[in-house]
């Protein structure tokens, strides 16, 4: 029971553990927010490239430096993206290729933290003057760092002809440097990157995809290895331990792999448009849904192991299992929609009407359903016991989500509906305490009385000393006559419950009743039918026609 109370205790720890870094994961832009700034900016480029007086003004804005320069980049054409790079402070011997690593690494380090909101860009040529910096300076962003917070400005450079363009300030420049020696790459993947060809994958580039590849092949089989040495561990306890293994074998196991994939992956150094595939809580909450589904399962088990696979409840509980592993996939799956970005209002609304739409159409297998809880609550029979409701008589041998079933008399299997044997008159004839012994002996009419009294004092005499009957509601009585007999009544009920003993208990009192009768020379009346003379011809004359 320790082990039990522990092995859930620290469950629960990694499940806590679990939501908070999905909690804090969810702190960065969300899907929605990111795919719609992308649009913005697709948008804002084509527009620039459309629109005569757009490109007549590109540089002397803020908004169209910033669309220059992203188009630039996709474009692989370094050059004119320095045009709108102040490299002034640079030293003298700075090369033009020196120039393109340092915009490299710019948008790579802008890239793990930002996604460029062009609607926060200011399109006049004065910029932003509400912001509290002077006005040849503008605000992009800016990157905090284990140090300090690094800002990324735009400021308003003089150029030939009077003419003004919006840079990227050479105190950003400097910067480049810095951020790099914490955010940028290892050396070896730029090697790696080199090699391979030029492509991306989900935003992720070449070498960044490869490695992906190989963190998730790695995880798996690592992952494997901690799923046999762990089945090995719990192999040598007696307790649980088809279980636990049940528990290690699938939902640890890919909740394991998740989390590690999670992990390795964050130190990939992903833009923020993969990372929100992958690293803010995507993968967190694949590894959420199989914990939860594992610990479901485990607790299940547990019970099942405690109660016995022939228990009642253990029959309800199933499909109570099954639901609420749904239940809680479509909460995650709420969850995951919300830190996303997506409105859960309208997401909520629209299941609500389908499950109304679905409610109505199985209405009948809904009935069946509350049947069937309202057999697990009330219990009024269970598996094993004989029941008997309208003209059905049998042994109840599963109660399953929508109909139970009973094994008749006569072997044969019939599947009642839940709902039906909830709403109708239910006899548990394995509830039985007492077997009810009642008899109705017919004694000839032309017994003398003192015949009849004597016999039955001795029948009496026999049901208030017999071992096998209690006292409650027993006697024997000469209670009716009949056209044809006098009734003597013996009611009692037997010490046994079970059908079969009774049967053999009842078998015994009729042999004995059986004797006293003959020992006091009485005979059985025997049922006489009596017609008269009309009867007959009228009897005769149908015939006849």
């Amino acid at each position: 029971m320790y082990k039990t109370v522990s092995a859930l205790f620290l469950l629960g720890g990694i499940f806590y553990c679990l939501l908070f870094s999905i909690t804090a994961a969810a702190q960065e832009p969300t899907l929605k927010q990111v795919k719609e700034r992308q649009e913005l900016a697709k948008q804002a480029i084509e527009n620039a490239q459309l629109s005569p007086q757009n490109i007549a003004k590109i540089g002397s804005t803020p908004l169209s430096s910033m669309i220059a320069i992203a188009e630039a980049i996709n474009a692989d054409d370094y050059v004119e993206a320095s045009n709108y790079i102040d490299f002034r402070n640079l030293p003298a011997s700075a090369t033009q290729r020196d120039k393109e690593q340092l915009i490299k690494q710019l948008n790579i380090v802008w890239s793990q933290h930002h996604s460029l909101d062009i609607t926060t860009l200011s399109d006049d040529p004065q910029g932003h003057k509400d912001d509290g910096l002077p006005s040849y300076r503008d605000l992009l962003g800016v990157i905090k760092s284990s140090n300090t917070d690094v800002p990324i400005y735009l400021q308003r450079i003089k150029v030939e002809n009077e003419r003004h363009i919006w840079k990227i300030s050479s105190h950003t420049v400097g910067q480049i440097p810095v951020m790099w020696a914490e955010f940028g790459y290892h050396p070896i993947a730029q090697s790696v990157a080199e090699y391979l060809p030029d492509f991306t994958v989900l935003d992720m580039q070449n070498w960044q995809f490869v490695s992906f590849l190989i963190i998730l092949i790695s995880s798996w089989y690592f992952t494997d290895l901690i799923r046999l040495f762990l089945i090995k561990l719990v192999s040598y306890s007696e307790i649980y331990r088809r279980t636990m293994r049940r528990f290690i074998r699938v939902p640890l196991r890919l909740f394991l792999f998740f989390i590690l994939l999670q992990w390795a992956t964050g130190h990939l150094g992903l833009s923020i448009y993969a990372r929100v595939w992958l690293d803010t809580g995507t993968l967190n909450y694949m590894a959420l849904i199989f914990l939860s589904m594992g610990i479901i399962e485990f607790c299940f088990a547990l019970y099942v192991s405690r109660a016995g696979e022939g228990n009642n409840s253990v029959a309800i509980l199933k499909p109570m299992v099954t639901t609420l592993k749904i239940f809680t996939v479509m909460v995650i799956a709420l969850n995951w929609f919300s830190d996303a970005g997506f409105n859960i209002t309208a997401i909520i609304t629209g299941l609500g009407i389908g499950s109304l739409a679905i409610a109505l159409a199985a209405q009948k297998s809904l009935e069946n359903v509350f049947g069937a809880f309202t057999l697990f609550i009330a219990r009024p029979i269970k598996p094993g016991d004989m029941c008997k409701f309208g003209n059905t008589q049998g042994r109840v041998e599963e109660i399953g989500l929508r109909s139970t079933k009973i094994r008749k008399l006569d072997r044969k299997v019939v599947h009642v509906p839940n709902s039906t044997i909830a709403s109708m008159e239910l006899e548990n004839i394995s509830e039985i305490d007492n077997r009810r012994y009642l008899k109705r002996f017919r004694i000839r009419l032309n017994t003398p009385t003192d015949k009849l009294k004597t016999l039955v004092e001795a029948i009496r005499k026999l049901i208030d000393e017999h071992s096998n009957i209690i006292a409650l509601e027993r006697y024997v009585r000469f209670e009716d006559v009949e056209e044809d007999a006098f009734i003597i009544v013996v009611n009692a009920y037997s010490t046994v419950s079970g059908r079969v003993q009774y049967k053999q208990i009842e078998e015994k009192i009729n042999f004995q009743i059986m004797q006293i009768i003959d020992l006091h020379e009485v005979e059985l009346a025997i049922p006489e039918q009596r017609l008269s003379m009309n009867d007959l011809e009228s009897a005769t004359k149908a015939l006849n026609q």
